[in-house]
């Protein structure tokens, strides 16, 4: 069983590069292209505006990103993000399903009782440790899963 509450965060490197890409790389093309084209001001407004909202957008999911926890104790499986905190007990969960994606990844995908699905990916981090407490979760607390499959121990 597990002794203490882990927390595994997730991982921005992945939201972090396209964003920071974008925020350089969106004034130099539209500078270039405001060097090249008289556009008219209603033009430079427009795509100021589009530029403004789309980096309050990035800050905004970058934030959601950073804030973003899974806490596994003996008692439940707590999701966490800025926004919405949701704690799954073991009665809550009908299936955990561990499966392989083409390009060699392993998902766990859980299926609550209200019907819906959360997926838990590589973005969390450390991924393994987090496969191990949630694997021991599923065992001690006897939730269907595909386990035994999914590992080739039958």
């Amino acid at each position: 069983m597990i002794m203490d509450a882990q927390e595994y965060g997730y991982r921005m490197k992945p939201l972090v590069i396209p964003g920071v890409l974008y925020i350089i790389l969106y004034p130099l093309l539209i500078g270039g292209i405001l060097f090249f084209y008289a556009l008219p001001t209603l033009y430079l407004l427009i795509l100021s505006g589009i530029y403004a909202a789309t980096i309050l957008l990035i800050l905004l999911i970058w934030l959601t990103a950073k804030t973003k926890r899974i806490v596994i104790d003996d008692r439940a499986i707590i999701f966490r993000s800025l926004f919405r905190k949701k704690a799954f007990e073991p009665k809550d969960i009908r299936k955990a399903s561990f499966f392989w994606t083409k390009n060699n990844e392993e998902i766990v995908m859980l299926k609550a009782g209200n019907n819906k699905v959360y997926y838990l990916t590589d973005l969390y981090f450390p991924y393994n440790e987090l496969l191990t407490d949630l694997e021991e979760f599923i065992i001690s607390h006897n939730i269907r899963s595909n386990l035994a499959a999914h590992y080739g121990i039958n």
